[in-house]
């Protein structure tokens, strides 16, 4: 009995020690422990917050030096050219888009375009065969598509 109630006395102190500040840990007897008082430093410095600690998230000093230089700039570089095609895509779906509206003739409330690394994939259904090739022609004449996947169905009404 003697042995877990010094573990949860131990246990205790080093929790209040890592929240910061200061603390007392009542002995239940009447008595408290001065746990710590990490607010202030030697040198009369404010410390940091207990969760700016290494490797906690808000940690903000000595983190990026840490890990190499070149594994951080090429996870940035990655993250920022998947950015730049996401938003690439996205334009070249909207322009698509426009332009199957802007078709004189075409029918395209039954398109659904996609776009993949500049890959425009083309589903739904267009009325007739001269529909289905005039929304091709039109997708393949918007600037920035590499190519076109078709799957347009042609519906047979």
């Amino acid at each position: 009995m003697k042995t877990a109630q010094t573990l949860r006395i131990a246990l205790m102190t080093a929790a209040l020690a890592a929240a910061g500040g200061a603390h007392a840990l009542d002995m239940g007897g009447g008595g408290f422990i001065k746990v710590a008082d990490t607010s202030v430093r030697s040198d009369n410095s404010a410390a940091p917050p207990a969760n700016h600690a290494p490797g906690m998230p808000g940690h903000t000093e000595g983190d990026k030096e840490k890990r190499p230089a070149a594994t951080t700039d090429a996870r940035v570089d990655a993250s920022v050219d998947n950015t730049k095609q996401a938003v690439t895509d996205s334009a070249l779906t909207t322009k698509v888009k426009t332009k199957l509206l802007a078709t004189q003739d075409l029918k395209s409330t039954g398109i659904h375009v996609k776009t993949k690394d500049r890959v425009v994939a083309l589903t739904g259904t267009v009325p007739t065969k001269d529909q289905h090739a005039l929304a091709l022609e039109a997708v393949r004449s918007v600037e920035g598509v590499s190519s076109v996947r078709d799957n347009l169905k042609v519906s047979s009404r």
